[in-house]
């Protein structure tokens, strides 16, 4: 369970000093497309023409992947940014109801307004999520495995666990990476551009623009 690839989405997305998870609007992409890249990678989804495919592998065991699983059959055929959009706060607060179950997040009170929320039990999974990443943008690309590349270029898309500055910077090697993710990373840009646009149309709406 912690090791799923969304669980390790999760700690990546959090506060970097064992914090609550940072920008939940995108933490929960991350997650979301996490989910799916899991999915593709076990060869239970496939790219269908460009839309996401259920293939005739068994269901995982995982409630979350499954979950996930019966969510694209119901839509089917969809693309895979209708994919990652649609359910993406609920994937992220059923992860989170996994987690603490699994007593891997515990309920803790932000540093702003002092609010309920929910931390890493242990920060050494954060610590390790960041780890992971700093290998797969800086080991050779032959000792890079594919979850831990995908989550990479997952990062970068999303906004999640790697700022703007880090995925500039190492464009190069994420374009390598992107490479073994599958799928998800280019749909998960159209969502994040999407959803970008749309906030500064409604705010250009908002101020008489």
């Amino acid at each position: 369970m912690s090791d799923s690839l969304p669980a390790r989405a999760y700690f990546l997305a959090c506060d970097p000093e064992g914090g609550p998870v940072s920008r939940r609007s995108n933490a929960a992409l991350l997650v979301r497309a996490a989910a799916v890249t899991d999915l593709v990678l076990r060869g239970n989804l496939r790219d269908q023409r460009g839309h996401a495919e259920p293939t005739g592998a068994a269901p995982t065991g995982d409630l979350l992947l499954d979950d996930l699983l019966a969510d694209v059959r119901a839509h089917r055929p969809g693309s895979w940014r209708a994919l990652l959009r649609r359910g993406k706060n609920d994937t992220l607060q059923s992860l989170e109801t996994q987690l603490s179950a699994a007593g891997l997040l515990e309920e803790g009170t932000s540093s702003v307004l002092h609010r309920k929320v929910l931390v890493p039990s242990d920060p050494t999974r954060v610590r390790d999520a960041h780890a992971r990443l700093d290998h797969a943008l800086t080991s050779p690309l032959s000792e890079v495995d594919a979850p831990t590349a995908a989550l990479a270029a997952l990062a970068a898309a999303s906004g999640a666990g790697m700022s703007r500055s880090d995925a500039r910077h190492h464009a190069d090697r994420l374009a390598e990476l992107e490479k073994l993710a599958g799928p998800a990373v280019p749909a998960l840009r159209k969502a994040v551009a999407g959803r970008r646009a749309a906030r500064i149309a409604a705010f250009s709406g908002g101020s008489g623009g």
